[in-house]
């Protein structure tokens, strides 16, 4: 499945749904708990934009955030470099992805699409560039009704005019991350991503997009397959690090 330039928050109630959600169910901001939307004027101005591009393990500044040669050979990752958009725990961004993860609210999707275009839409990598997402098994994207990795991918490939598509599939329902330690979230994750379109990456530069890095387990292992079906290079792509 490919996408571009496509409309992802598609209606999917009635006007007059949408006027009673409004009124009984006013929305929120997710910073403040002001009525009127879901991140105010003012919740917004506190997010902590990342500014200087560096390596993703020891901090030096690199060019977009590529892994610099001595950290590069010591985590043996199959990433080229990580962009990170805001600082996880500062702000509103925290409470931002747990609510659109988990409360479902989709609305900010978008809200968190921008934070990651606006980080990277002059500094973007060389190559011809395709977006990717992290895919959810489809029980878990069931269970769900979306995945959050996706929604994210649609905006940028809309906002920065690349194709993008489901090139992974994950072939397992893994244990959650969350609460496993480093060595068990790789464990967890080893073998289980599979490449479902190997031609939308071939020879490409990928930006792997997900909501939240921790350990890098995830995209790590998504960059693997991603390597081995011909992709030149493999940015991880996130709103924040956790």
């Amino acid at each position: 499945m490919h996408y571009m330039n496509s409309n992802i928050f598609r209606k999917t109630y009635s006007v007059s749904r949408d006027l009673f959600l409004d009124i009984f169910f006013p929305r929120l901001c997710v910073g403040c708990g002001r009525e009127g939307s879901h991140l105010c004027f003012d919740c917004a101005g506190t997010i902590d934009k990342f500014k200087t591009p560096t390596c993703p393990e020891c901090g030096r500044i690199t060019k977009f955030g590529q892994y610099c040669p001595a950290c590069k050979a010591r985590t043996a990752t199959a990433l080229t470099g990580l962009i990170i958009a805001a600082r996880y725990e500062s702000g509103p961004t925290k409470e931002m992805i747990h609510q659109l993860k988990y409360s479902g609210i989709t609305e900010l999707a978008p809200l968190l699409g921008e934070l990651i275009f606006e980080r990277i839409k002059d500094h973007l990598p060389y190559g011809q560039i395709v977006i990717v997402p992290v895919p959810l098994h489809k029980k878990r994207e069931a269970q769900r009704g979306f995945n959050q990795s996706e929604l994210l991918a649609r905006y940028l490939s809309d906002r920065l005019g690349f194709p993008g598509g489901a090139a992974l599939m994950r072939t397992e329902d893994t244990r959650s991350q969350v609460e496993l330690s480093g060595e068990e979230r790789r464990e967890n994750l080893r073998g289980k991503f599979a490449i479902a379109d190997a031609e939308l990456v071939s020879g490409k530069t990928v930006l792997l997009v997900d909501d939240v890095m921790t350990t890098g387990s995830t995209l790590n292992e998504c960059a693997k397959v991603l390597r081995r079906a011909g992709a030149r290079q493999v940015w991880g792509t996130v709103i924040a690090r956790g």
